[in-house]
């Protein structure tokens, strides 16, 4: 997981050793839904030999072509399938453009749903690296900065709770690691958070921790776009017959109807059709 242009696919890919899912270097968004790539192990492999990986990409949070809300929803019905099919997840793995100069808010928004979606006991089976070590190459003491700016900041909580850090800096043998830390976890595989409080606990998206941070974050967000719509402001007279008004009230309800609808796509429960 990670945001759009962090690396997903093409992790993927050099894993496989072949293109299994498309990679865009354009503006847009390539990954649209969950998809999955299924590797078989070589015979002489050392440790895990004609062991069956099923590797699987997500959508980014920031993606260009579908809102936060189906996003959320399209990963959570994904695992909540999977763990209704008595099937866990061994690891899992947060990517993170190094050469991004600043982690913005959508960055945040996107490791804070990521981590309310793992729960606290399936942080040992997660990794967060760091990818495009390529980009700062002229400048590897920014990206140093960079590293330790999260690890000690940003992605502290996660790594004290028993998450790894690992650099992704191009060669495969560095994914190879990724993946073999993972397998070697495989006995231990545990249930997600989202999982259970889907799945055992039949809450709704909106009713989990991560609908909860996205629902807060989405109102937050309505809030700071209106604030001259204040209720003095409404009460009077002189301001309520100003075009200007007017235009805020129309952005105000239409602001007021997407919150709606947000609440609308949030109560809906998991496994109904997206």
């Amino acid at each position: 997981m990670g945001v759009t242009g962090a690396g997903k696919s093409s992790f993927i890919n050099e894993y496989s050793g072949k293109n299994v899912m498309a990679v865009n270097h354009g503006l847009n968004s390539c990954t649209q839904g969950i998809e999955c790539a299924t590797i078989t192990l070589p015979e002489n492999h050392k440790k895990w030999p004609n062991r069956r990986v099923v590797l699987v990409d997500t959508p980014g949070f920031n993606d260009t072509q579908r809102g936060e809300w189906e996003i959320l929803r399209k990963i959570s019905v994904w695992l909540a399938s999977v763990y209704d099919n008595d099937t866990k997840i061994t690891g899992l793995v947060y990517l993170h453009n190094i050469a991004n100069v600043r982690v913005g808010g959508t960055a945040l928004l996107s490791y804070d749903l990521f981590r309310r979606m793992c729960g606290v006991d399936a942080l040992s089976r997660v990794v967060m690296a760091t990818t495009h070590w390529g980009a700062v190459s002229a400048k590897p003491k920014a990206g140093r900065i960079r590293e330790q700016e999260l690890k000690k900041g940003f992605w502290a909580k996660a790594l004290s709770h028993g998450a790894c850090y690992k650099r992704i800096r191009g060669p495969q043998c560095d994914i190879n690691d990724t993946i073999e830390y993972i397998l070697a976890k495989q006995f231990e595989a545990v249930a997600t958070q989202i999982q259970e409080e889907l799945v055992e606990l039949d809450k709704r998206v909106s009713q989990t921790k991560a609908g909860q941070k996205l629902i807060d974050t989405q109102r937050i967000r309505s809030g700071l776009r209106v604030p001259a719509l204040t209720a003095q402001k409404l009460k009077d007279p002189v301001r309520r017959d100003s075009s200007r008004y007017r235009i805020l009230r129309i952005y105000h309800n239409l602001l007021q109807t997407n919150t709606i609808l947000w609440q609308i796509m949030a109560h809906t429960r998991p496994y109904d059709a997206i």
